[in-house]
């Protein structure tokens, strides 16, 4: 698993490569999740980096007939990534009321990452490389993934041993991202990354492409 000291010797990313909106299309449903649930700073829109895009809409022709994807969420301003970590350390602290200070932070950070502009170590969503991401039938209805989206648990590690259809929904979504150049957090089976420190870490590169992004 990842940590941001074990990834301090990653070069910062330095591609000026621009952010565009995501918008529904033929290869995905795009469901701005944080925008529909009121969280403050969420846009109405799911930006990413053009690269993230394209990688995209390889994931999507790969997928096995009947699959679609649900894109989540992409690039956050850091006002709402402030708002997320509060969000689910409160989640983690109510479910876990002996956890306190730099033992609740990190727990916390297994599904939600701090606010960094740091040019090296950026908040992944926060260089538009960072996506999170669902299936759905084709008729649009998102399928059984076996943990609910953010949902701080051991369930939403991306090889929790599930059984039945969830599981498998699971491997199709991976194999269709890994195929298509992302890698995958461990401790979310939804988020996948391309092109900024963490993808660059889980890749063995030794330079991240992309760095942190202030605004569209």
């Amino acid at each position: 698993m990842i940590t941001w000291d074990s990834a301090k010797q990653i070069a910062a990313g330095t591609s000026e490569e621009p952010l565009v909106s995501a918008a529904d299309s033929k290869h995905w449903i795009c469901k701005p999740v944080y925008f529909q649930n009121g969280f403050v700073g969420a846009l109405p829109q799911i930006w990413l980096r053009q690269s993230v895009l394209d990688r995209l809409k390889i994931a999507s022709e790969v997928l096995p007939n009947g699959y679609r994807l649900v894109l989540l969420d992409g690039w956050r301003p850091k006002q709402l990534q402030q708002a997320l970590f509060d969000d689910m350390r409160q989640k983690i602290a109510t479910e876990n009321p002996r956890l306190e200070g730099i033992q609740l932070d990190e727990m916390t950070m297994n599904y939600c990452s701090k606010v960094s502009d740091d040019p090296v170590q950026p908040s992944p969503h926060l260089t538009g490389g960072a996506v999170d991401v669902t299936l759905a039938n084709a008729s649009g209805v998102e399928l059984d993934m076996g943990s609910a989206f953010d949902e701080p648990s051991q369930r939403s590690w991306t090889t929790y041993q599930l059984s039945g259809a969830p599981m498998h929904h699971r491997k199709v979504l991976h194999s269709a991202m890994i195929q298509s150049g992302f890698t995958n957090l461990p401790s979310e089976w939804w988020h996948y990354d391309y092109g900024n420190w963490v993808w660059a870490w889980y890749s063995e590169a030794s330079v991240a492409e992309y760095g942190p992004i202030e605004h569209i």
